[in-house]
């Protein structure tokens, strides 16, 4: 070190040179070095490392995840399973999109059958596997055609989760029997009860409308009650304008409710979360929304007295006033996925008698055939029965149908129910949207 210090000027600043590029071919080499061990390491250890994504089903759902990981992993030694847990309204819109298409994509993620599988599989992100699921013993635990709503052209591209009820009617049972009000079944009689609740000082329905699709899955249902099935479809498949008639006299069902003040005014500003809490608290008397807030009510308002009814039959409307809004939903193998094989294998965990049961418990009623043997709670019950009615299911805008559609008949139904833009006013806005994409 001593010696350094004495060498000249003109030495020193040779030496420094030579130095400094010495130092730098040392760190480059010694960063390769690393990445190439971190690469190494990576890709050995990612071999056996499955990554599953979904939205966030709440604290119940995700031990139930726990324990199929840890049975899983217990039956596939030396085997990990990591989540990528999103918030549900992310992953719905960009969340999952993004995870696809990163650096880190999942191998089994979470879907909706319909529109949004056919996209997945169009874009090469749906894996065939038909063989898998019959090889695996996987579809013995499902019943006959519980695989007809996730496969194309005959091919299995998703295993089926649930088959969820997206809308009805929640009620506070306390607050329409201090009311005197029983379900309506007529919307002319809904509407009478709305004016003894609003005159009570409660908000008769309450909604967290901020990711657009809570009011979209509402008022979709009665777009199809007034317009008609057949009419609805074609609307969002694009074969006839969002701005027919058929659609504008349905959304003023919708300014109707927002001028006589029966929904509350922070619709659009809150999430769908922030809507069940209202509910939760007793600040509104009726929440429409899907099956899946039984689990919820389970965890976060269990003395909750609730109840539902189907959307009351429109007096003059066109569509099946006895139809329902449901969708199933399941999980997709990543067709970019080199562990297809695995990925089946931990489906049918998944949906494993044991499983069935925790899913059960936790407020979740799965598709497998497992659920039999599981005790249903009293509501959760009521839905399955409601699916097998034989009534005529209807599709969800953002799930069912293309999601521009969806989100330009969304946009509009928020800005009809903040009252900032007429039915007629939005719709053609809405048609405007979609011709030029």
């Amino acid at each position: 070190m001593g010696a350094l210090r004495l060498i000249d000027e003109e030495s020193s600043v040779q030496f420094k040179g030579n130095l400094q590029r010495s130092v730098i071919l040392i760190g480059v080499l010694i960063a390769s070095l690393s990445l190439t061990t971190a690469c190494s390491s990576k890709d050995s250890g990612a071999d056996k490392v499955l990554q599953v994504a979904y939205g966030s089903g709440g604290s119940d759902a995700q031990k139930t995840w726990d324990s199929i990981a840890t049975a899983f992993t217990a039956e596939n030694p030396g085997w990990k399973v990591e989540f990528q847990v999103q918030n549900d309204d992310l992953y719905e819109t960009i969340g999952l999109k993004n995870l696809l298409t990163s650096g880190n994509p999942p191998d089994v993620y979470f879907e909706w059958a319909g529109a949004r599988l056919n996209n997945k599989n169009n874009d090469g992100f749906a894996a065939d596997i038909t063989d898998l699921v019959k090889s695996t013993g996987l579809a013995d635990q499902f019943g006959d055609g519980a695989f007809n709503a996730t496969s194309i052209d005959g091919k299995i591209r998703m295993v089926p989760y649930t088959a969820d009820v997206t809308n009805v009617i929640w009620y506070n049972k306390d607050i329409f029997a201090k009311l005197g009000i029983t379900p309506p079944t007529t919307w002319s009689e809904m509407l009478a009860d709305c004016a003894k609740i609003k005159a009570s000082g409660v908000t008769p329905f309450g909604i967290g409308n901020k990711d657009l699709w809570v009011a979209g899955n509402w008022f979709g249902h009665v777009d199809s009650r007034v317009a008609g099935d057949s009419v609805y479809d074609q609307i969002l498949s694009k074969n006839k304008p969002l701005n027919s008639p058929e659609f504008v006299k349905a959304l003023q069902y919708v300014a109707d409710l927002h001028t006589a003040g029966y929904v509350n005014a922070s619709a659009n500003s809150i999430s769908d979360n922030e809507g069940y809490t209202l509910f939760y608290q007793g600040k509104v008397a009726m929440l429409p929304i899907g099956s899946w807030i039984i689990s919820s009510q389970i965890q976060d308002a269990p003395k909750l007295n609730m109840g539902w009814f189907n959307l009351p039959a429109i007096e003059g409307g066109a569509g099946d006033q006895k139809s329902i809004m449901a969708v199933t939903t399941g999980f997709i193998v990543n067709a970019k996925s080199k562990k297809q094989e695995k990925a089946v294998e931990f489906l049918k965990m998944a949906f494993s008698p044991t499983m069935v049961d925790a899913w059960i418990k936790s407020g979740t009623t799965p598709v497998a055939k497992a659920s039999a043997a599981g005790s249903l709670d009293a509501l959760s019950q009521s839905m399955i029965d409601l699916l097998n009615s034989g009534a005529t299911v209807v599709a969800p805008p953002d799930t069912g149908y293309d999601l521009k559609m969806a989100d330009a008949l969304n946009t509009a139904t928020s800005e009809v129910l903040d009252g900032v833009k007429t039915p007629q006013q939005a719709l053609d806005d809405a048609e405007a949207k979609v011709s030029k994409s």
